[in-house]
C-alpha cells in the first residue's frame, strides 16, 4: 500500500494476472495459488486476474474473473473486450504492483502488462514457458507494441527460458525468478524395496507439449532391455486430452501390466508415490522449470530427464540423476539405472543428504518482493526522468535468485 504522497508503507496490494488459474489444474495454476497464499501470509493484499471461470475467492485470495469469450477447445481469451475488462480492474483496485505471468499462449498476461505499463503502474513480467512456435508472434507483437522496451521488470523461471527472450530484450536484464516449493514437505522416508521390482514414477499433464507418448515408447524400449525376472512398474500421474490416446498406445505396446495411468493426484498422494519410487522420469524437452522433477529430487528419488530442459539447472548428470540429449539415450540411461541398484541407491542417498536449489517459498517470495520494489522504483525513476540504474542498462545478464549475483544468461 502507499500513503497520500505515493510512498510505500511496506504492505503491497498485488495483482497477479494470468491466463490460467484454478479450478483449471496445472503447474502454473498451482504456482500462482501458492505465490498468492504466501504473499498474503506476510500481510500483503493479493488479487488474481484471470479469464478462467470459477469462484471469486480461492483459499482466501480474491479472484477477478474476466467476463470474456474463450477460444473453443483451447480455453484462452480471444476478444478485444479483454482489454477493457483488464483496464477496469486495474483502475478500480489501485494496485501497487502488477505481475503478469506469461505462459505458452498468454493474451491476457500480455494485455495486462500492456495496460499496466500504460497506466504507469509498477509491472513485473514473468516468462514461464519456452517461446516455441510463437516466436514469430512475439516478434510481430514487439513490432506493433514495442513490448521488449516497456519500462517493466522482466523475469523468467529459469535461465533456459530467459535465453529464449534475450534476442528481443536487450535494454535491461532478465531476472531469474524460480518456481517455489516447500522443501520440507517433500522430504519423505523411503519405503522398503524389493530387489526383484523397480518402480518408476512420472508426473505430467497428458498433453502434446509434455510428450507422454514419447514416455511410453521409452518404457517399451526399456522393458525390452530388462531380464524377464525383473518386475518393472511405471506409475504415470496426471490427466489431460491425450489420455484416451495413451490408453490405446499402452494396449498397442502390450504395456498393460507395466504402466498404470492414475490420473490427477493430490500432493499428498504424489508424496506417497515418491516414497515408493526408485526412479523419476520426465521426457519433456520444452520443460521450462520442472517442478515435479524438483519435488522428486527433494524426495530423494533419482531423476532421469532431458538435458535441454530447465530441469538441467538443478539436476547434474551423475549426481542428482541422469540427463539425456535424445529419447534413444534416455532409454539407454533409464535401463542402465534400473539394472544398477547400487547407483540408484548412491544418487538417492545424495539427494536425501543435500539441500536442493534456493527455491523454498520463503526465499522465492522474498525475491518476488525485491523485484516488486525494483518495479516501483523503475516507475518513480521514469516519472522523474532519471537515467537507468546499472542493473537496468543494456547487457546480456540475469540475476540469479539464489544469490543475487549477475551472470551471463547463456551460462
Amino acid at each position: 500500500m502507499t500513503d497520500t504522497n505515493g510512498v510505500s508503507t511496506g504492505r503491497l496490494k498485488v495483482a497477479l494476472v494470468c491466463d490460467w488459474f484454478l479450478p483449471r489444474f496445472g503447474g502454473l495454476e498451482m504456482q500462482l495459488r501458492d505465490l498468492a497464499v504466501h504473499l498474503a501470509a506476510l500481510g500483503h493484499e493479493v488479487h488474481v486476474v484471470t479469464p478462467i471461470p470459477g469462484p471469486e475467492e480461492v483459499d482466501g485470495i480474491r479472484v477477478h474473473r474476466l467476463d470474456v469469450a474463450l477460444f473453443p477447445k483451447y480455453g484462452f481469451a480471444c476478444t478485444p473486450r479483454a482489454l477493457r475488462e483488464i483496464r477496469a480492474v486495474l483502475r478500480r483496485e489501485s494496485f501497487d504492483v502488477v505481475q503478469c505471468h506469461v505462459s505458452y499462449v498468454s493474451p491476457i498476461a500480455f494485455l495486462g502488462a500492456y495496460v499496466s505499463q500504460q497506466m504507469a503502474l509498477p509491472t513485473v513480467v514473468t516468462f514461464h514457458s519456452f517461446v516455441g512456435h510463437f516466436r514469430k508472434v512475439l516478434v510481430a507483437l514487439d513490432v506493433m507494441f514495442g513490448w521488449s522496451k516497456w519500462p517493466v521488470v522482466f523475469t523468467a523461471v529459469s535461465a533456459v527460458v530467459a535465453a529464449q527472450f534475450r534476442s528481443r530484450i536487450q535494454h535491461q536484464p532478465i531476472h531469474l525468478l524460480p518456481n517455489g516449493v516447500n522443501s520440507a514437505d517433500w522430504r519423505v522416508e523411503a519405503s522398503d524395496r524389493s530387489p526383484d521390482s523397480v518402480h518408476v514414477v512420472s508426473v505430467m499433464r497428458l498433453k502434446v507439449r509434455k510428450r507422454p507418448r514419447a514416455l511410453l515408447k521409452i518404457i517399451r524400449g526399456v522393458r525390452q532391455r530388462l531380464p524377464q525376472n525383473l518386475n518393472l512398474q511405471v506409475t504415470l500421474v496426471g490427466d489431460g486430452p491425450l489420455r484416451p490416446a495413451l490408453e490405446r498406445l499402452i494396449s498397442r505396446y502390450s504395456l498393460g501390466d507395466t504402466v498404470n495411468l492414475v490420473g490427477h493426484q493430490s500432493r499428498d498422494a504424489i508424496r506417497k508415490l515418491l516414497a515408493q519410487a526408485d526412479v523419476f522420469v520426465l521426457p519433456t524437452v520444452l520443460e521450462s522449470f520442472g517442478i515435479a522433477a524438483l519435488e522428486a529430487r527433494l524426495a530423494g528419488v533419482p531423476v532421469v530427464a532431458r538435458v535441454q530442459s530447465g530441469i538441467s539447472e538443478f539436476i547434474t548428470h551423475g549426481r542428482e540423476g541422469l540427463l539425456a540429449d535424445s529419447d534413444g539415450q534416455m532409454t539407454e540411461l533409464l535401463a542402465e539405472l534400473i539394472l544398477d541398484p547400487g547407483r540408484r541407491a548412491s544418487i538417492a542417498a545424495h539427494n536425501r543428504a543435500t539441500p536442493g536449489p534456493a527455491t523454498d517459498w520463503q526465499q522465492v517470495v522474498e525475491r518476488h518482493l525485491e523485484l516488486y520494489r525494483d518495479a516501483i522504483e523503475m516507475v518513480r525513476g521514469v516519472a522523474r526522468n532519471e537515467p537507468p540504474s546499472p542493473d537496468e542498462r543494456p547487457g546480456p545478464v540475469a540475476v540469479q535468485a539464489s544469490s543475487g549475483t549477475r551472470v551471463p544468461v547463456n551460462e
